[in-house]
């Protein structure tokens, strides 16, 4: 008795909807990479991608810039922001 209502206790909760931004800070030639940033309700991580899958979410839009110069946050592209569905 006492899980099934933890359960519903948890289940009633209103789960916020996040938001989710990808910023690309530079480049590693000598190894191919990407250096990215996950925004995530305002939460930052870096992550490393292959400069062939940057290429291809170009390609497939994602990115809202060409990614050639840098801005005045020193941010080469970046998607928009993308809201969560539920």
């Amino acid at each position: 008795m006492k899980t099934t209502k933890m359960c519903l206790k948890f289940n009633s909760i209103q789960m916020k909807k996040r938001t989710l931004q990808i910023d690309v800070t530079g480049f590693n030639k000598d190894i191919a990479m990407v250096e990215c940033k996950v925004i995530i309700d305002g939460r930052s991580c870096f992550f490393y991608t292959s400069k062939a899958n940057y290429e291809a979410l170009i390609l497939d839009g994602v990115f809202i810039r060409d990614g050639k110069v840098k801005d005045s946050a020193n941010i080469l592209n970046t998607t928009r922001l993308f809201d969560e569905r539920s």
